[in-house]
């Protein structure tokens, strides 16, 4: 008997609540926006990767090796990798700037226009939030990483 007293209490209380879109909001912090977006760019063909940045900036050089490794290290200690996302939210709104590293050959155009798409797809389905702009810059090239280990000749 008493269970049956449970379920009736249960059932009153289900028609006191509103409808479980209605019980209360979401607040989303720029942080995670920006952490869905660049995880989001990460996920579209031809943006590159922290890893193909960081062989990309030993490959290129620098003035010496102690200018390489002391930028490698400021770059690790500041968390300034490639892509890097910037948000500015208003409630369920968001405006997002992004600066990717583009791996050679792929368009620059065509994989910007596949970021725009993929991080406000993203955004919606993981955030509930709408982008009103997504702006990308291509401000690397690096070269697709090699699947081979033989040298090639000089």
């Amino acid at each position: 008997m008493s269970t049956l007293t449970h379920a009736t209490d249960s059932e009153q209380l289900s028609d006191r609540l509103a409808e479980p879109g209605q019980r209360g909001s979401l607040q989303v912090s720029e942080r995670v926006v920006v952490a869905i977006a660049r995880a989001a760019a990460l996920e579209v063909p031809g943006v590159a990767t922290p890893t193909q940045n960081k062989n990309a900036s030993k490959a290129s050089g620098g003035v010496s090796g102690i200018t390489s490794q002391i930028g490698d290290q400021l770059t690790s200690a500041v968390g300034r990798t490639l892509p890097r996302a910037a948000a500015q939210v208003a409630g369920d709104r968001a405006r997002i700037t992004l600066e990717v590293a583009l791996v050679w050959p792929h368009s620059a155009a065509t994989v910007a226009a596949a970021v725009r798409e993929h991080v406000s797809a993203r955004l919606r389905e993981y955030a509930a939030v709408t982008t009103d702009t997504v702006a990308v810059t291509v401000s690397a090239v690096v070269r697709a990483e090699r699947t081979s280990t033989s040298r090639r000749v000089q």
